[in-house]
């Protein structure tokens, strides 16, 4: 039995979360769920909200995601994750995740105001667009 192994490392822009070697690690996608292991191909993969297993030996480690990206390489696993939880019991990791995701984020306000801000300037825009009419009233 080889004893390759990943090396993980989970990033949020405040902390290094966890840095640890892995036999295998399996992480949500949207279209369901994505295993990988030491010697794989590169990939960048979207990483969706939930949990994700770590597992060395016998051992698990929960990993609750508030989703992010993960790069690898066949060596390394580097999850990049606004917000990351580990434990060694998937419901309470997923109990600490939303607890989390529920307290206060400056950050994460600024950010969904940004994105609302956005989506309504879009909307205008489109409307102008259908209506011949300018953001500011009627062109021409």
């Amino acid at each position: 039995m080889s004893s390759a192994r990943l090396h993980l490392v989970v990033l949020t822009p405040h902390a290094l979360v966890a840095e640890r070697e892995i036999d295998s690690l399996r992480v949500p996608v949207d279209t369901g769920q994505v295993g990988l292991r030491p010697r794989a191909e590169a990939a960048v993969l979207a990483v969706e909200p939930g949990l994700a297993l770590a597992r060395t030996g016998p051992a698990l480690c929960f990993i609750g995601t508030a989703g992010g990206l993960l790069r690898t390489d066949g060596r390394d696993a580097v999850l990049l994750t606004p917000l990351a939880v580990l434990g060694d019991d998937g419901g309470s990791v997923l109990e600490a995740l939303a607890a989390a995701l529920a307290m206060p984020d400056p950050e994460r306000d600024l950010r969904l105001a940004i994105e609302r801000l956005q989506a309504g300037i879009l909307t205008e825009l489109r409307r102008a667009d259908r209506t011949g009419e300018g953001p500011h009233g009627r062109t021409g």
